[in-house]
């Protein structure tokens, strides 16, 4: 695949999870677009007191190895079950809003796609 699409398109898709990631620290208040039990589950993980900061640390911490390009593989990973959970999340309690999560799991798998040469080791079985 040509190096300058993979290139840009981590590049964007690490300058979206940074500023989703940065938007985790400010305390904004939820969207009310969603339904109530989707709502409820959001509530839940703000009133833990540590699920928000958690994932916006590693949104932006995975983000800048996109855009750096440093440790690609290893951010892949890393995001995956989040990105896999922001689409069950809509699957099962807010259907209507799941586009963004489809943009953002479909972006984790490209990137996963293009980094697969660094998985062999880690699949080969003895």
């Amino acid at each position: 695949m040509n190096k300058k699409i993979v290139f840009s398109i981590s590049l964007v898709f690490g300058i979206i999870l940074v500023v989703l990631g940065t938007m985790a620290f400010m305390n904004l208040p939820l969207p009310g677009f969603y339904l109530p039990k989707a709502l409820a589950f959001l509530q839940a993980l703000g009133d833990t007191g540590y699920m928000n900061y958690i994932m916006g640390i590693i949104q932006i911490l995975v983000g800048l190895m996109f855009i750096t390009r440093r440790y690609v593989a290893l951010g892949a990973i890393i995001l995956m079950p989040i990105s896999f959970n922001i689409v069950i999340f809509h699957l099962f309690l807010d259907l209507k809003t799941i586009i963004p999560g489809l943009i953002i799991f479909a972006l984790n798998v490209f990137i996963l796609y293009t980094e697969h040469d660094k998985y062999k080791s880690l699949l080969r079985s003895k």
